[in-house]
């Protein structure tokens, strides 16, 4: 899969300012460490390593399905709106 750009402010922002969130501070910081982590030096990600770090968030129980789907429904809108 394609890697776009992703800036941490926008990881940010997609993480904690969104509806159907049930996640607290320390699971947000986590989401967050963790696809940092994949992202690559230039700052590029794709949604398919996204998925792989949530899916493996989920399978380790550190987030909800709920949270896990809602997380990823966010990330393919905003790679749909500003990369399609």
């Amino acid at each position: 899969m394609q890697q776009k750009p992703l800036p941490e402010r926008e990881l940010r922002l997609l993480i904690s300012h969104h509806r159907n969130l049930t996640l607290d501070a320390a699971e947000e910081t986590l989401v967050e460490e963790e696809i940092l982590k994949v992202r690559h030096g230039d700052g590029t990600v794709s949604l398919r390593q996204i998925y792989d770090v949530l899916q493996h968030l989920y399978n380790s129980k550190k987030i909800s399905i709920s949270d896990k789907k809602s997380l990823m429904k966010n990330f393919e809108e905003y790679f749909g709106e500003h990369f399609s």
